[in-house]
C-alpha cells in the first residue's frame, strides 16, 4: 500500500511542467518575433516610400532645369525678334532665323524650332502644327513655356512638342527628342524592379526607364492616381503598375510648374527581400524550439511511463502467484516435522476437497480422501521419498464428498540443501481436465482409424520429410491397384505422372504453416492408366512425426465434363472453331505481353449460304459449313488462328502483319473450290475485310469489326475482298447517326410525299401519279431516297413509314378528287418487308373504308427482287391486293432476274419500263430493241406498260410511235408537292 500511495506524486512529474512552460515560452517567442517581424516590415516600407519619393523630387528638379534652360533659350530668341523688329526691320526674319539655328546647334536635344501663326502654320522653315491651337492656346501665358502632347519622329522615336508665346498670336514651336528624358534617368539607381517614367498631364508616357528589359513604353496611357491627377504637387503611393504589372511603393512629383509628372517606383518585393530572409530565419527559430521542446517533453514521458510500468509490475507480482495457481488449479504443500503433519495452501486443500484455507493437517487426512485403488501405490512412493530423499511423482484420484473422482499429480522433493532428509515439500495439480482429454483422444483416435480404414473414399497419410506413404486404406488399394506393402514402399511423387512432379515440389516447397496443398491433380494408377483426383489435405503428428492426411476423391467423369463444357463455351460446335469472344480475349491476352505487335485480321463473310438449308437440306447445308470451316481452320494454322462467326462468317488472323497478304490469297484460294456433297459440286462465294491493328487505345474487338466493316463494304460492292480504311467507319457512323434522326422523323413530320404525273401518250391525258417520298430534315435540305429507304428496311421502320405513306396518299387522292380529278390513281411503292408481312392488304382495306376510296383509286408498285424472294407468299399477298381493288405494277422491269414464269403466274397490271432502257432510246439501237421486246411481252401478256425516266420530247414521240401506253419523267413533270401539282394542273386547264 505505501507504494500506490507514491504513485500519484510521480506520475505528478515533469513532462507536464515542462511541457506547460514550454508552450508558453513558445507562444510568447512566436508574438515577439512576430511583433519584431511586422515592425521591421512596416519600417522597410516606409524607407521605400521615402526613397521613391526622394528619387522623383530628384528627377522632378533635373527636368525642372532641363525645360527652365529650354524656356529661357526660346524667351532669349522673342526678345532679340523683337530687337530685330526696331532695329533693322528688313533684316528681321533672316536674324531670327539665324538666332533660331543657333539655339537649335547649341541644344542637341531639340529637333527643330519653327515660328508658327496662331493655326499652326509654318512660318519660317520646318514642320508646323496643325493641332497647336488644341493644346496650346488655351493655356497661353506671355514668357511661359508650355509641352505639348507627344508626336511620332517616323523612326520609332518620339519628338515632345514645346509652344512658347512670340508677339500677339504666334508661337515658338519646338520639338524636343523624347530621348533626352530617357538620357535624364538612364543611370539612376533605381534597384532590381524599380522605374522611373515621365508623364504628362493626361497619363502619356513621355519617358520610362526600368531594369530587367528594353520595352519602349512612351506614347503609352495610364490612368493617373485622384492624388496626382493634375499633375502638381507630391505624393507616396503602394500601387501596383499598370505597365509591367510589378508591385511598388510609388512616388509622385509634379513641382517643376510645365505639367510633367514624375513618377519613381522601388520594387516592393525587392524592398522586402532581407525581411523574407527575417522572417524565414525566425521561422526556423521557431521550428527549433518546438522540435526540440518536442523531443524533450518526449523523453521526459517516456521517462516517466517506464517508472510507472515498473510501479505497476511490481505491484502486480503481489497476487501474480495467487492467480496463477488459481488458474493453473495447483496447491502447495510442505511436510512440517516428523509427526507426519502436513502445511497446505488453501487451493491444495481446495483439490483434495477440504475447507479452502491455509493449514497444518495430518497426513492421513490426505491419504484417507485418496481412492482405495491407488491409496497404497501413493502412500509407498511417499515413504521412500521421504526415506531416501529422491523426488517424488505420481499421480492418483481422491474421491470428493458428492462421490466424484478429481486426478490429482503430486511432486516434490527435498525442501532445500541446509535441510535433513524427511522434510519433503511440493505442488499438487488438478489434473482432471487432462486426463478426460486424453480418455476423448483414445476414443478419437480408436474412430479415426475406424473412419479411416473404412472411408469409401481413398485415404492415406504421407511423411512430409521423406514423401514415403506411412498409412494407406483399403479404399485407396482397390482405387490404385497397389497393395498396402507396394504402397508403404513408395513415395507421392509415384503415383504422379512425371510432368507434375516439379509443379508437386515447389507446391510443397511454397506450403507455409498449416496451409493445405489441395486442389485437383492427375494420378497414375499402377496399370498406367489416369485418374483426377481433388485432393483434400490436412497436416497432423503421425508416430511422431510430421505427416499430411490426404483424402482423394475421384473427379475423372466431372473433369472430362467440366472440360468439355469449357470447350464447348470457347468454341462453336458445328464448326469446331474458337468463338470470336476466345479469340478476342487471346489477341488481347497477346497484345498485353507483346507490346506493340501488330496483327492482322480477315473477316470472311460467305454470301447465301442461308439459302442452301431451305433448298438443298440442313445437312447439305452443315456440311458445306464444315468444310470451309476446315478449309479455313488450315488458313489460321498456318498463319496464326482462326475463329468463327455465326452465322456463315469466320475470323482469320495473321499474327504476323506482313503476312497478310499471303494470308488473303490463302484464303481466296481455300474459297475458290467448289465443295463437294452428295448433290453435287457447290461454288461457294465469300465477301473477305482486312484490317490491321492495334492502334492505340484499341482492342481486338475494334481490328475483328474494322474487318467485319471491310467485308460488309466488299458485299455491297461484290467484290471479294477490301481492306479496311476509316472512311468506312466515318460511312457507318453517318448510317446509325441517320438510323437515329430515322426513328424520330415519323414524329416529327419530317417525311413529306411528292407526286409526278403519269400521262397516257395517246392523249396526253393524266392518269395516275406516282407518290415518292421525300425526307426534309430539319435544318434543310432533303436526305436521298437512295439513302435512308435502305435503312428503313433494315431497321424494321419502313413499316410504320409505309402505314404513313399510305394514308397521306389516301389523302393526296382524296384532295385531287375534290379538284376534279377523281379519276387520277395514286401509286406508291411497297418494299418487300411490307408485302411479305401480314399486315398489308388489312391496312389497305382500313384505308379505303376510312377515306371512302373507289375501286383503282391506288396503284401498288413492286420490285423484281420482292416478288422473287418469296414467290409464293407474294402472289398470295397480290392476290388480296387485287381483291381489295388495287392495281399491281412491277416497278424497273428488267433490271432485275426476270422470270417468264412469275410475269404468267402473279396477278399484275402494267410493267414499268426502267430508266436504263428509255434513256436515247430514239438514238440508241440496243436500248430500242430492249424497249421494243418489253412492250410486246406485256402486250402478249395482257399487261400494261409505263416508260419510267422520259426526258426528252424525242424519247417521248419513240415510245408513242412504238405502242408503249403510258410514260413519267422530268419531261412530262417533275416530283413536287400535292399543292405546286394541282396548281399546274389548274394552269394547264
Amino acid at each position: 500500500m505505501p507504494l500506490q500511495n507514491e504513485m500519484p506524486l510521480r506520475s505528478a512529474g515533469s513532462a507536464a511542467m515542462v511541457r506547460t512552460v514550454g508552450v508558453v515560452l513558445g507562444v510568447v517567442l512566436m508574438v515577439g518575433l512576430a511583433v519584431l517581424l511586422l515592425q521591421d516590415r512596416k519600417a522597410r516600407i516606409d524607407a521605400a516610400h521615402r526613397q521613391s519619393l526622394a528619387l522623383a523630387t530628384g528627377v522632378d528638379r533635373l527636368l525642372y532645369f532641363g525645360l527652365r534652360n529650354l524656356e529661357r533659350a526660346m524667351a532669349g530668341i522673342s526678345a532679340d525678334a523683337e530687337v530685330f523688329a526696331t532695329t533693322a526691320p528688313e533684316q528681321a526674319q533672316a536674324l531670327l532665323v539665324d538666332g533660331v539655328e543657333g539655339v537649335v546647334s547649341r541644344h542637341a536635344e531639340l529637333h527643330s524650332i519653327v515660328l508658327v501663326d496662331a493655326r499652326g502654320q509654318a512660318m519660317t522653315s520646318g514642320e508646323g502644327d496643325p493641332d497647336l491651337p488644341g493644346w496650346a492656346t488655351p493655356m497661353r501665358s506671355a514668357g511661359r513655356l508650355l509641352v505639348g502632347p507627344l508626336q511620332a519622329d517616323g523612326d520609332g522615336g518620339w519628338w515632345l512638342r514645346l509652344a512658347f508665346p512670340f508677339g500677339q498670336d504666334q508661337w515658338l514651336l519646338s520639338r524636343l527628342h523624347a530621348s533626352e528624358f530617357e538620357r535624364m534617368i538612364r543611370d539612376l539607381d533605381i534597384g532590381r524592379d524599380g522605374s522611373v517614367t515621365m508623364l504628362d498631364q493626361l497619363g502619356t508616357v513621355l519617358a520610362r526607364v526600368q531594369n530587367g528589359g528594353n520595352v519602349d513604353f512612351a506614347g503609352r496611357r495610364i490612368q493617373l492616381p485622384d492624388q496626382v491627377r493634375d499633375a502638381t504637387g507630391t505624393a507616396s503611393l503602394r500601387m501596383v503598375s499598370q505597365l509591367d504589372g510589378v508591385e511598388r511603393t510609388a512616388g509622385f512629383s509634379g513641382t517643376n510648374g510645365y505639367g510633367v509628372l514624375v513618377a519613381a517606383g522601388i520594387g516592393l518585393d525587392e524592398a522586402l527581400t532581407p525581411w523574407m530572409w527575417l522572417v524565414a530565419l525566425a521561422s526556423a527559430i521557431v521550428a527549433l524550439y518546438w522540435m526540440g521542446l518536442g523531443y524533450l517533453v518526449y523523453r521526459l514521458a517516456t521517462g516517466e511511463r517506464a517508472r510507472d510500468a515498473l510501479l505497476d509490475e511490481l505491484e502486480a507480482q503481489a497476487d501474480w502467484l495467487d492467480q496463477a495457481q488459481q488458474a493453473a488449479s495447483t496447491g502447495v504443500w510442505r511436510l512440517e516435522s516428523d509427526d507426519m503433519m502436513i502445511r497446505v495452501s488453501a487451493h491444495t486443500a481446495a483439490i483434495f476437497g477440504l475447507a479452502p484455507e491455509a493449514a497444518v493437517l495430518p497426513a492421513d487426512r490426505f491419504f484417507e480422501r485418496m481412492h482405495p485403488e491407488d491409496r497404497a501405490r501413493v502412500e509407498q512412493a511417499f515413504a521412500e521419498s521421504r526415506g531416501s530423499g529422491t523426488p517424488y511423482l505420481t499421480e492418483y484420484r481422491v474421491l470428493l464428498d458428492d462421490g466424484s473422482e478429481r486426478w490429482i499429480s503430486a511432486r516434490g522433493g527435498v525442501a532445500g540443501s541446509g535441510r535433513a532428509p524427511g522434510r519433503l515439500a511440493g505442488t499438487v495439480v488438478d489434473i482432471t481436465s487432462r486426463r478426460l482429454a486424453q480418455a476423448r483422444i483414445e476414443r478419437a483416435e480408436a474412430q479415426f482409424r475406424a473412419l479411416f480404414e473404412r472411408n469409401p473414399l481413398p485415404f492415406w497419410v504421407f511423411d512430409v520429410a521423406t514423401l514415403r506413404f506411412i498409412a494407406v486404406n483399403q479404399a485407396a488399394v482397390a482405387a490404385y491397384g497397389y497393395s498396402v506393402r507396394e504402397f508403404l514402399e513408395k513415395t507421392i511423387l509415384d503415383i504422379r505422372p512425371p510432368e507434375d512432379r516439379p509443379a508437386l515440389m515447389g507446391a510443397m516447397r511454397q506450403r507455409t504453416g498449416d496451409q493445405d496443398v489441395d486442389g485437383v491433380w492427375t494420378h497414375v494408377r499402377k496399370d498406367g492408366s489416369r485418374l483426377d483426383v481433388r485432393i483434400f489435405s490436412s497436416s497432423i503428428e503421425f508416430g511422431g512425426r510430421p505427416a499430411r492426411l490426404v483424402l482423394a476423391e475421384d473427379i475423372s467423369d466431372r473433369m472430362t465434363y467440366e472440360r468439355d463444357l469449357a470447350w464447348r463455351a470457347t468454341h462453336d460446335s458445328t464448326t469446331g472453331l474458337e468463338t470470336v469472344e476466345a479469340l478476342t480475349d487471346r489477341l488481347d491476352r497477346r497484345a498485353a505481353d507483346a507490346l506493340g505487335a501488330r496483327y492482322a485480321v480477315a473477316y470472311v463473310r460467305l454470301r447465301e449460304l442461308e439459302l442452301v438449308a431451305p433448298t438443298l437440306g440442313r445437312s447439305t447445308s452443315e456440311l458445306l459449313l464444315r468444310e470451309m470451316a476446315e478449309r479455313i481452320s488450315l488458313v489460321g494454322e498456318t498463319f496464326g488462328l482462326a475463329g468463327y462467326w455465326p452465322s456463315e462468317s469466320f475470323v482469320v488472323v495473321a499474327l504476323d502483319a506482313s503476312r497478310r497478304h499471303e494470308m488473303l490469297a490463302a484464303l481466296e484460294e481455300a474459297i475458290a473450290m467448289p465443295v463437294h456433297t452428295e448433290g453435287g459440286a457447290h461454288p461457294v462465294e465469300a465477301s473477305i475485310g482486312i484490317a490491321e491493328g492495334p492502334e492505340p487505345g484499341e482492342g481486338a474487338e475494334q481490328v475483328i469489326g474494322h474487318a467485319a466493316l471491310a467485308a460488309l463494304k466488299a458485299w455491297q460492292e461484290q467484290t471479294q475482298a477490301l481492306p479496311y480504311d476509316h472512311a468506312m467507319a466515318e460511312e457507318a457512323a453517318e448510317r446509325l447517326a441517320l438510323a437515329r434522326s430515322l426513328r424520330d422523323a415519323i414524329d416529327n413530320r419530317e417525311f413529306e410525299l411528292h407526286y409526278q404525273p403519269i400521262r397516257r401518250l395517246e392523249d396526253n391525258r393524266l392518269v395516275s401519279v406516282e407518290a415518292l417520298l421525300r425526307w426534309r430534315r430539319p435544318g434543310g435540305g432533303h436526305v436521298p431516297p437512295a439513302t435512308f429507304i435502305p435503312l428503313a428496311e433494315a431497321s424494321g421502320l419502313i413499316v410504320p413509314i409505309g402505314r404513313w405513306v399510305l394514308a397521306e396518299a389516301a389523302l393526296g387522292y382524296r384532295r385531287l378528287a375534290a379538284h376534279g380529278h377523281g379519276d387520277v390513281a395514286v401509286a406508291i411503292n411497297i418494299s418487300a418487308v411490307q408485302l411479305l408481312g401480314d399486315g398489308l392488304p388489312d391496312a389497305i382495306r382500313s384505308v379505303q373504308a376510312e377515306h371512302g376510296l373507289p375501286v383503282g383509286a391506288l396503284h401498288v408498285e413492286l420490285t423484281e427482287s420482292v416478288v422473287v424472294r418469296r414467290p409464293q407468299v407474294a402472289r398470295a399477298r397480290m392476290l388480296e391486293l387485287r381483291s381489295a381493288g388495287v392495281r399491281i405494277s412491277i416497278d424497273d422491269f428488267g433490271t432485275g432476274f426476270s422470270s417468264m414464269a412469275y410475269l404468267r403466274n402473279l396477278p399484275l397490271d402494267c410493267l414499268k419500263i426502267d430508266r436504263s432502257f428509255v434513256q436515247n432510246v430514239h438514238a440508241d439501237e440496243r436500248n430500242a430493241s430492249i424497249c421494243r421486246a418489253l412492250i410486246a411481252l406485256a402486250r402478249g401478256l395482257g399487261l400494261g406498260t409505263i416508260a419510267e425516266g422520259v426526258e426528252r420530247e424525242e424519247e417521248l414521240e419513240w415510245l408513242r410511235r412504238n405502242g408503249c401506253e403510258q410514260a413519267q419523267g422530268y419531261h412530262l413533270g417533275r416530283p413536287a408537292p400535292l399543292d405546286d401539282l394541282l396548281q399546274a394542273l389548274r394552269a394547264a386547264a
